[in-house]
């Protein structure tokens, strides 16, 4: 898709703390009597960096595309989409659920995510530890043969970790590949992937993780505000 540039986040910090002395001259051997004494203070403490501390809303546009009244049905799924990615990486809080209209390629762009409203924070480390897996291949009963695999991804700006799912359906010598990026941060926890208008069981052809790291980066920017 050559809507979505790649984009590659870089971030660095350095923090550098300079203490200047500045000793008055004296000669070896003992101060003379009567000399004011120079006392020297401690270094107060350098604070830490302050982390920014986001939310999550559902705002008109996101990533570029406008918000759609979800029917129903697809409030149903994408609410039981939420409840299992809580539970595989033992969350909760309050749900944050949107459709985004890609009127151009007829999809969806799905959006989930959850704020931690309890007194403990998420732990982003939890993306891979719970969900990443080596390629894994099984028949889905029909005769395709589905591959599916994690890797991790640049989360954005924003910071925290991210990570990404890459399904393959291989049906005789067609193949569909559909992607969708998820982050986490100490507040915050979202999904973002494209899914077919009308939500039927059609995969999206061409969306690779690549497609799939810049649209969760775009439309985090929009949904994921500082407080």
């Amino acid at each position: 898709m050559t809507r979505y540039q790649n984009k590659r986040v870089v971030a660095t910090g350095a923090v550098v703390l300079a203490l200047g002395l500045a000793g008055a001259g004296c000669s070896s051997g003992a101060p003379a009597p009567g000399a004011p004494v120079q006392r020297l203070s401690a270094p107060a403490a350098a604070s830490a960096p302050r982390v920014p501390a986001y939310r999550l809303s559902a705002p008109a546009s996101a990533g570029g595309f406008p918000f759609h009244q979800a029917s129903s049905a697809s409030q149903q799924k994408m609410a039981a989409a939420e409840q299992q990615s809580a539970q595989q990486l033992g969350i909760s809080g309050t749900p944050v659920e949107a459709l985004y209209d890609d009127a151009a390629e007829g999809e969806w762009v799905v959006f989930i995510g959850i704020n931690n409203t309890g007194g403990t924070p998420f732990d982003p480390s939890r993306l891979h530890a719970r969900l990443w897996q080596q390629p894994a291949t099984h028949d889905d009963g029909t005769g395709d043969r589905v591959t599916t695999s994690w890797s991790d991804a640049d989360p954005g700006p924003h910071g925290g970790r991210g990570i990404c799912s890459q399904t393959l359906d291989q049906s005789g010598t067609l193949a569909a590949e559909d992607s969708a990026c998820l982050w986490m941060t100490a507040a915050t926890f979202g999904e973002v992937t494209f899914y077919p208008q009308g939500f039927n069981d059609r995969q999206l052809r061409g969306f690779s993780t690549t497609d799939a790291v810049n649209l969760m980066v775009s439309v985090r920017a929009d949904v994921e505000q500082p407080l």
